[in-house]
């Protein structure tokens, strides 16, 4: 689908402390986040499977005053490396749109490093003082996802790797 809409580039970036392995395989499990990204994950519907071509679809709540609904296609999968998906969303029901969205993870020696990088494109263009109000919501309400998203993430791989640690089944 062509770009007919107002184009949002979003971003965030986390720094895991625990293995690339592990925090690649909680961000490759759509199904999961509402385990670990809460509040913002209401709920999640996804293929069992994480495979190319894979479908989920996800609730999310914003702190503004709007809910997203996320149908999401997994289109590329390197691991541990890089997970992409296209996604078909919907503002409160009702603006659709649509894009990329890849996290690219890198092992380094204070962690890995986890950047997030959207590109949503609404389906209609709205006049440019709305844009430019919705711009900065998105960029608000992004941001303060993504901030509890890494926090969340890594309790996540912290229960994990005590977990494997002790032996036992992560809870």
């Amino acid at each position: 689908m062509a770009a007919s809409g107002d184009v949002y580039r979003l971003g965030y970036r986390w720094l895991i402390k625990g293995p690339i392995d592990v925090v690649f395989d909680l961000l490759s499990h759509a199904k999961d986040y509402p385990t670990w990204w809460q509040p913002c994950f209401k709920s999640a519907e996804s293929d069992d499977e994480v495979a190319i071509g894979a479908r989920s679809h996800l609730r999310v709540r914003a702190q503004l005053p709007y809910e997203l609904t996320w149908d999401i296609t997994l289109v590329e999968l390197d691991r541990p490396n890089v997970i992409v998906v296209d996604t078909d969303l919907r503002l409160s029901g009702r603006f659709p749109m649509h894009g990329p969205i890849r996290y690219t993870l890198t092992e380094g020696p204070n962690g890995v490093e986890v950047v997030n990088d959207q590109v949503i494109i609404a389906e209609r263009r709205l006049p440019r003082p709305l844009r430019t109000v919705l711009q900065r919501a998105f960029a608000y309400n992004h941001a303060w996802a993504f901030r509890i998203g890494g926090r969340g993430l890594q309790r996540a791989v912290d229960r994990i790797v005590a977990a494997q640690a002790a032996g036992t089944p992560a809870a």
